[in-house]
């Protein structure tokens, strides 16, 4: 399985050229393979999730989906279907299975973990605003009674945090990533909530700067405009000052008057 690595590409490629359409035992009731050939395509799809051949791994979830015998079966391996599709960068994709999977008879762990899932996919595709509703909704929603529901908690959190951030809405993206750092000190996404609060930080020090340069830049505009006003208006006054000097000398003139001889005679 080395020529199917992780590449998004491929899985494209993968997902549009293979036929793979999901089998409508949901829908219709077709029958079902045994629970054997579910087991063994659904151990060996696990695999190669582990190995990152995300490829391989949905191909292997799609067999364990025709062969389920269950509704419980078939959501499991639509749910890893998914993991797998995301993990290959086809999120479109993995939104479609989370579709599927919410209208799967049974699972309904698995169906918990929609609103996560998809929440993550939304942030993978810059739809920030859809994917805040789902994981903050999510995360409002799972208590935190037991560290795997805190773990998922602050995933949760820490992704809203990161659509926010990318939002540009900083205060509201710091509060969450501070909220993660004194409430989850345990989770793995601590050492990543830190790091953000610590790069809002110099963002918004950037952003002051920048806005000082700004201002100053402008103070400066406005100071050199103000001298060129001035520069233009002297230039003006020396002008009009220059054709009265003028016209009075050929009123002289005219008059038979020789300014300089009047002066002399001073």
């Amino acid at each position: 399985m080395t020529n199917m690595k992780k590449s998004p590409f491929l899985f494209i490629v993968f997902l549009l050229a293979g036929g793979m359409v999901f089998s409508q035992t949901d829908a219709g009731g077709a029958s079902a393979a045994s629970s054997t050939a579910f087991s063994s395509a659904f151990r060996q799809g696990v695999a190669l999730y582990g190995q990152g051949e995300w490829i391989a791994a949905a191909v292997k979830f799609r067999e364990a989906h025709g062969a389920a015998a269950t509704g419980d079966e078939r959501a499991e391996a639509v749910y890893w279907l998914c993991l797998a599709e995301e993990a290959g960068g086809c999120f479109e994709s993995a939104i479609k299975s989370l579709d599927v999977l919410e209208r799967t008879n049974g699972g309904a762990s698995r169906k918990a973990e929609i609103p996560y899932l998809k929440g993550r996919a939304f942030y993978s595709l810059g739809r920030y605003d859809e994917a805040i509703v789902l994981l903050k909704g999510y995360a409002d929603r799972m208590p935190d009674d037991s560290a795997g529901a805190s773990a998922q908690k602050s995933a949760a959190l820490y992704w809203t945090g990161e659509c926010l951030f990318a939002l540009g809405q900083l205060d509201a993206a710091q509060d969450v990533f501070f909220m993660i750092t004194r409430r989850y000190p345990q989770s793995v996404k601590y050492e990543a909530s830190v790091y953000r609060i610590a790069l809002i930080y110099q963002k918004k020090v950037e952003q002051e700067l920048l806005e000082l340069l700004r201002r100053s830049h402008e103070e400066a505009l406005k100071t050199i405009e103000e001298y060129q006003r001035r520069e233009r208006s002297y230039a003006q006054a020396l002008v009009m000052y220059q054709k009265r000097i003028a016209l009075l000398e050929a009123s002289l003139r005219e008059a038979g008057i020789d300014a300089s001889a009047a002066d002399n005679d001073k």
